[in-house]
């Protein structure tokens, strides 16, 4: 029998974390993501600064109104994973998104590295349990996606969604 192509293995599940624009302008994008198996997260529905934002009922609407918006859209409940708009937050946003049910994830933010600057850092910092960043918006990121991949999984990792990662007790 003839050998066919080597089976490449399905691209790793993502979490994406959008915001309310992002639903309103690409539902099919949006759709796609789940039926690929994604994770689609609150990101916020107008991309505020939240730790401006110090009542229950402001900080609710912003994530609630996302959560009715992705629903509408996909026909499913969004996942309670939060990420705070540019990385600001208070404390008091903390306890009210933990008191909605959500966990919150941060991230390290640089300015825009090149190729090989990014390729470096991404390998460096890897490690069991790592949660890798990368923005849509970033050319150096979609020139590096596939050949990062393949080096993480050539270096013996694999790649699970974050309810894999928030399910896992940690030692």
């Amino acid at each position: 029998t003839k050998k066919g192509p080597p089976k490449k293995n399905p691209p790793p599940p993502a979490t994406f974390f959008v915001v309310g624009n992002y639903i309103s302008t690409s539902p099919d994008l949006v759709k796609r993501m789940v039926a690929e198996g994604h994770t689609v997260a609150n990101h916020t529905n107008h991309h505020p600064d939240m730790s401006k934002i110090s009542t229950k009922d402001a900080f609710a609407k912003e994530l609630n109104d996302l959560e009715a918006l992705y629903q509408q859209t996909t026909g499913q409940p969004m996942k309670k994973y939060y990420r705070p708009p540019q990385g600001k937050y208070s404390e008091s946003n903390l306890k009210m998104a933990n008191e909605m049910g959500y966990k919150t994830f941060f991230w390290i933010q640089d300015k825009q590295p090149t190729k090989e600057e990014a390729f470096k850092k991404l390998l460096g910092r890897v490690h069991p349990g790592a949660i890798i960043l990368l923005h849509s918006t970033s050319s150096t990121n979609a020139a590096i996606l596939d050949e990062l991949l393949t080096k993480y999984e050539e270096m013996g990792y694999t790649f699970k969604s974050l309810d894999d990662l928030v399910s896992t007790p940690v030692m």
